[in-house]
């Protein structure tokens, strides 16, 4: 490899680069190579003095132009059939990705099946608590006046008869809190692998008017569009004209 090309490339993973290079490549890559150095030599920071410095600073935007465009060349005369042949195996690959991973992937139908399904399930948890809390609170109700019975019985049977009463208030206190189902547990695991329930925050805008400003973000393709479709007043952007060179060889 030649001095100038090391100059622009000394790590070892671009020395390792160019061995991709067939023994035509890397010589016009050396060539253009010396012509950077030239040119950056030969380049300065200095401010221009006179029409003749500004004409060898338009000689060296030329020369630079010319050596841009071959190097393009010579980059897609290498990179465009790999490229090609990235993009072909990526569509063959594509066409069974894409089902799977809108059957198994992130927001997936699969997933979309689960998340219902344990909604439901929360949905039917709940109200079997609900009615177990019910079943408990009444026969408390009914335990406490059986108790109250038996307090106040004027004979040893009516007594007998008010604590047996709350006995069976007692038991199906118990038999409601049996009954009462267990939570949603948050995932299931299976021979292969396992999906876990989690909650995400999220958002969701409503009216972008009344979003502060501190969660917005300027548009510059928008506001890019409508300056060269003529516009020239936008609240808070300054549209003004600037000079620029057009760069054309030959």
């Amino acid at each position: 490899m030649s001095e100038a090309l090391t100059k622009f490339m000394p790590a070892p993973q671009a020395q390792d680069a160019i061995q991709l290079l067939e023994p035509n490549e890397l010589a016009k890559l050396e060539l253009f190579a010396e012509e950077l150095d030239r040119i950056t030599q030969a380049a300065t920071s200095k401010p221009i003095a006179s029409v003749q410095e500004e004409g060898r600073a338009a000689e060296l935007i030329a020369r630079g132009v010319i050596a841009q465009k071959e190097l393009e060349s010579l980059r897609r005369k290498r990179v465009d059939p790999l490229n090609t042949e990235v993009r072909t195996v990526n569509a063959i690959f594509k066409r069974i990705t894409d089902p799977l991973e809108a059957l198994a992937g992130k927001g997936g139908r699969l997933e979309r099946l689960i998340l219902a399904f344990r909604a439901q399930e929360r949905a039917r948890v709940q109200r079997e608590l609900a009615e177990a809390q019910r079943k408990q609170e009444e026969a408390a109700r009914r335990e406490a006046e059986a108790l109250a019975k038996a307090e106040a019985a004027k004979s040893d049977k009516a007594r007998q008869k008010a604590l047996a009463e709350a006995e069976a208030a007692s038991r199906a206190q118990t038999e409601a809190l049996i009954q009462a189902p267990e939570p949603v547990t948050r995932g299931v695991r299976t021979d292969s692998g396992s999906v876990t329930e989690r909650e995400v925050w999220t958002f969701e805008v409503l009216d972008a008017a009344q979003v502060p400003r501190e969660y917005l973000v300027v548009s510059d393709a928008a506001i890019r569009k409508a300056v060269a479709a003529g516009v020239r007043q936008i609240p808070g952007v300054s549209i003004h004209t600037e000079e620029r060179l057009t760069r054309r060889v030959g």
